[in-house]
């Protein structure tokens, strides 16, 4: 029985092997290629990730106004911190 359980590891460690070495090929055909092959996408796989089958998630946008009050309000953390030390 033990053995047996040693052959199914192999074979899920196998499959598993076998998508990742999918994964790489397909990576090194798209580099290969170029960016003409990534434009050739059917709208389906558009939306999905190229690696895996998990919907490709959108970036949200923050101005450059927003961006200055994160990092004024990080700088300000940073020198309460600094002040706290000494």
């Amino acid at each position: 029985m033990a053995l047996q359980d040693v052959i199914v590891t192999l074979r899920q460690e196998e499959q598993q092997l076998e998508k990742q070495l999918a994964s790489i090929r397909g990576a090194l055909s798209s580099l290969e290629t170029g960016p003409a092959a990534t434009t050739s996408r059917t709208p389906e796989r558009a939306a999905v990730g190229a690696m895996n089958d998990r919907p490709v998630r959108k970036r949200s946008k923050l101005s450059a106004k927003g961006r200055a009050a994160i990092s004024a309000a990080q700088k300000a953390r940073w020198a309460k911190i600094r002040a706290a030390k000494k």
